[in-house]
């Protein structure tokens, strides 16, 4: 899905040659600081090489319209900012955003549910936690049904039942929706269960990674 190719950015990011989403599910680990979260910005375009090459299915990322680029890939921010004040006005905005006028607060309490967040639609998004904004969010950027989805550090705030739960519902997920997922995250479950690949990040460049078919790279 994304090549990288000598791809530059400041003093952050320098990478000669990586190829990433050939599966469901792509873990990005490595130390704090290392360049991982700029790597997903990168990918989205939401800043651009200082030299080098992105490409997306084989198309040159800056090539893509920048609103066809963003309907076909989303991004989870570790700290998500809301969009409303409740929940409800959450999915509110998504449902405009994709242009549907059938989801209902039936459909909205389904995605409450899925995420497991325990909470009614008319929560004020300033009562909850960075864990609950971040399933809130997610759980909005599902509803534009993307075909690749970036994730920053998902499971950061979150206690061990709940990242047993967020590993097996985005594994179903990625399966049942033929959606890429591509995440930054420190906890090594993600990759020793879930990740088709693994790659690792370290001062800004590729020091390792794993395909989960037997094969290194």
């Amino acid at each position: 899905m994304f090549e990288l190719q000598n791809v530059v950015y400041k003093d952050i990011i320098r990478i000669d040659d990586l190829t990433l989403a050939r599966g469901k599910i792509t873990v990005i680990s490595g130390p704090s600081g290392g360049g991982k979260t700029t790597l997903l910005k990168l990918l989205i375009n939401l800043i651009s090489p200082d030299d080098g090459e992105i490409y997306y299915k084989g198309k040159k990322l800056e090539d893509y319209p920048p609103l066809g680029l963003r309907k076909m890939i989303k991004m989870l921010a570790q700290n998500p900012a809301m969009l409303g004040d409740t929940i409800r006005e959450e999915f509110n905005r998504a449902a405009e955003l994709a242009r549907q006028d059938s989801f209902k607060d039936g459909d909205y309490r389904r995605l409450v549910g899925k995420m497991r967040l325990g909470k009614n639609l008319s929560e004020s998004c300033d009562n909850l936690s960075g864990g609950e904004k971040q399933r809130v969010a997610l759980a909005r950027l599902l509803m534009l049904e993307p075909e690749t989805l970036l994730l920053d550090e998902p499971a950061a705030s979150l206690d061990t039942d709940n990242v047993k739960y967020l590993l097996n519902f985005l594994e179903n997920y990625a399966e049942d929706n033929d959606t890429r997922i591509i995440m930054v995250s420190h906890v090594p479950e993600f990759a020793n269960k879930i990740a088709d690949q693994q790659v690792i990040i370290e001062d800004g460049e590729l020091k390792g990674g794993k395909y989960y078919n037997g094969n290194s790279s």
